[in-house]
């Protein structure tokens, strides 16, 4: 297998609004006829109540310091809820379905460093789970329109602008911007995870992965290059999973999650002592967001 010379940088999950979450879940692609599907993401919608997730362990990127200007899990998934609340409300004005979920489908786990969940490994390779597996189903053509405000009026109704899902999320965040301390943050998780590859530790272990993956038959040079040889198909084949296995095992058998996380928890916690007082803002456009999505779902007797 040829090692892939491709290169990325690993986002941050920082700055990420309540809508970014809500548009992924609630408008992740759109039916064809009305029961089509349209490219597998995340779910739009679901048929019955999903069953809960097992609880997940913090991937890396909760775990660093930057993350104490994110979401918390729990908080994404209180603003996901309630967002899908405040759609499902938008949508009955027009008298079409909008099916809620108690909790969202697990997606992919974090892969700060790469894939590092062995069952996704097992079920899925690199690709993320699809809304198929999960069971769920996209919205019709036409509440789609109304969804994202591909029409003006509906059932001579007047549509939002942007949709239903515009609504929602003005809903949670009002109409101000992101504040600039967004940016600096998402800024500071991006440039200390670019920053961290040259640190002497995360080369050395990074070398050890690739040994071990070596010794498996699997010719890599990082482990965020393996994923590359599988963008683009349109699933997992055997060669995708029994790679992504043996990654996963030689993360865990060289620590390289725990090396590489305290390398870059130390070049960001440097970049954040310049920028404490201003990335404070994100902390309370936070609760805003939260208190917000409380009170939606405390209107509808949730």
């Amino acid at each position: 297998m040829n090692s892939c010379a491709r290169r990325r940088q690993r986002p941050g999950r920082v700055g990420h609004g309540a809508l970014c979450l809500g548009l992924v879940l609630a408008v992740a692609g759109c039916a064809s006829g009305g029961s089509g599907r349209g490219p597998d993401s995340r779910p739009a919608r679901a048929d019955a109540p999903a069953t809960a997730p097992a609880t997940r362990a913090p991937g890396p990127s909760a775990r660093l310091p930057i993350a104490r200007y994110s979401l918390t899990a729990e908080e994404s998934a209180l603003l996901s809820k309630a967002e899908r609340r405040a759609m499902a409300e938008c949508m009955s004005r027009y008298g079409l379905p909008y099916d809620t979920v108690a909790e969202s489908p697990a997606g992919s786990s974090d892969r700060r460093y790469g894939l590092l969940d062995k069952t996704e490994a097992k079920n899925h390779g690199y690709h993320p789970p699809k809304a198929s597996d999960l069971g769920l189903n996209r919205p019709s053509d036409e509440a789609w329109q109304v969804i994202t405000g591909g029409v003006g009026t509906y059932n001579g109704r007047e549509v939002p602008s942007g949709g239903c899902v515009a609504e929602a999320g003005r809903a949670l965040r009002g109409d101000a911007e992101p504040p600039a301390a967004a940016k600096t943050a998402q800024e500071i998780s991006a440039g200390a995870f670019e920053e961290s590859r040259s640190v002497p530790e995360v080369r050395n272990v990074v070398a050890d992965w690739s040994a071990c993956m070596k010794a498996k038959e699997y010719t890599y040079a990082s482990p965020l290059d393996p994923a590359d040889d599988f963008t683009g198909r349109p699933g997992a084949t055997p060669q995708e999973v029994s790679t992504a296995v043996a990654d996963v095992a030689c993360k865990e058998e060289t620590k390289l999650v725990d090396t590489w996380l305290s390398a870059e928890a130390g070049i960001q916690q440097t970049r954040l002592a310049a920028h404490g007082d201003a990335l404070a803002v994100l902390e309370e456009r936070h609760r805003q967001q939260v208190d917000a999505a409380r009170t939606i779902l405390a209107r509808a007797g949730e």
